[in-house]
């Protein structure tokens, strides 16, 4: 069962705050919703590479399944931590944005005790990069808002601006941190249909009519290629569970380089 009937609350929440972080969560989400230094800096830097696939037994992994939604909301939440985190900022040193994705899944996959399914799902929410979706109506205007996370505005400030932004040759300047939530996004929807093309469709649909219906949208072709990047990503990671995103995001596809 890959489906998410709940979004974990903010970090401040899960200290005891109460559940007023928890909020409801929708499939759509996934459419919306990728020398020099001395001996003590390069101990600290240790950790900053691509960590290994953990093997864990095909049964264990199922299990994950069959915990949902409470291994889910821990492991997100858990993901979100890892963002913010001094190890994930030295591997965006020490490997560039792009690779840094691939530390990013690899962590993923191993709080999911590599379910590919959560692992995809987790990615995106700890990606996202709106707080809320507004919706709106032709000729009435804004008409609902809708919680995409339950993280108090500085979590997820500080969150988003952790998040890998030079992801492509043409990233502008303002970068491309809301390109992740598209990849993992399209990538999560990709697996849960076992089909590219009602991926396709779906992240085309929403793109064309995002101008009508969302507060603030438009259609993004860069949005869309990044959906087509995480649905190959998908198809090739359903194969096996080494694969990368950084040569999806590329453009090219493969394992982890030499």
């Amino acid at each position: 069962m890959t489906l998410l009937p709940f979004l974990p609350g903010s970090r401040k929440a899960s200290e005891g705050h109460g559940a007023s972080g928890w909020r409801p969560v929708f499939l759509a989400l996934a459419v919306t919703a990728v020398a020099g230094r001395g001996a003590a800096q390069a101990q600290e830097d240790e950790g900053a590479g691509l960590p290994p696939v953990h093997d864990f037994p095909a049964a264990v992994s199922f299990l994950s399944t069959l915990l949902f939604p409470i291994k889910i909301i821990q492991d997100e939440a858990r993901l979100r931590d890892f963002v913010v985190s001094g190890q994930f900022a030295r591997a965006r040193r020490a490997l560039g944005d792009r690779r840094a994705v691939d530390v990013l899944f690899r962590r993923a996959l191993e709080l999911s005790w590599n379910n590919t399914g959560e692992a995809l799902a987790i990615s995106m929410l700890a990606t996202l990069e709106h707080r809320t979706l507004g919706i709106k109506l032709p000729l009435i205007g804004p008409l609902l808002w809708i919680p995409l996370t339950g993280e108090f505005e500085d979590e997820f400030r500080e969150r988003v601006a952790c998040l890998p932004e030079r992801l492509y040759a043409d990233t502008p300047p303002e970068g491309d941190r809301d390109k992740l939530q598209h990849f993992f996004g399209s990538a999560f929807l990709t697996v849960l249909s076992e089909s590219a093309d009602a991926s396709d469709a779906l992240g085309v649909f929403v793109e064309v009519e995002e101008e009508v219906f969302v507060v603030g949208g438009s259609r993004d072709e860069r949005d869309i290629r990044a959906n087509r990047q995480g649905q190959r990503f998908a198809l090739a990671l359903m194969n096996d569970r080494e694969t990368l995103p950084s040569p999806y995001l590329s453009g090219g596809a493969g394992k982890e380089e030499p």
